[in-house]
Formats: C-alpha cells, sequence, structure tokens
C-alpha cells in the first residue's frame, strides 16, 4: 500500500470517485460492469482525473500509449 497522507488519500478517493459518477453518466444508468470500453481510454481519462503531467503521464501509460493517446487527444476538429 502506498504510503500517503490522510489528505492525500482523500483526494485520492475524491478523484476515482468523481471519475466513477463521470463514467455512470456516461453509460445512462447501464451496470458499469456491462459497460465496455477501451482500455486505453480508460487510462488516458484517470491520469488525466489526476492531473499528471506530461512526463508522469508518459510513465504510466508507457511510450507507445502515451504517443497514441496525444495524437488522438490533439486531432485537430472536423468543423
Amino acid at each position: 500500500m502506498l504510503n500517503v497522507t490522510p489528505k492525500q488519500r482523500f483526494q485520492t478517493i475524491s478523484i476515482l470517485s468523481k471519475f466513477r459518477q463521470e463514467w455512470q453518466e456516461a453509460a445512462n444508468g447501464k451496470c458499469l460492469f456491462e459497460v465496455e470500453g477501451n482500455i486505453g481510454m480508460v487510462l488516458a481519462d484517470l491520469v488525466n482525473s489526476f492531473g499528471l503531467g506530461t512526463h508522469e503521464q508518459s510513465l504510466v501509460l508507457g511510450p507507445q500509449l502515451f504517443e497514441e493517446m496525444q495524437e488522438i487527444l490533439y486531432l485537430p476538429s472536423k468543423n
């Protein structure tokens, strides 16, 4: 287990709870165990939820997934 302060633990729980709420809203009431998703996008959502910096995101996601995430998230809109 991580050695974190009570404040850090509370912040982590808050971030993960908000993350879960966003997924529940996106699922429109469907059980989250029944929701199929892209694990790469789930991981990208998590690193963004925690507000990790670019270097930290790269460490968590690994170089290939990080690069793919950058390409997907920063595509110019086709309006």
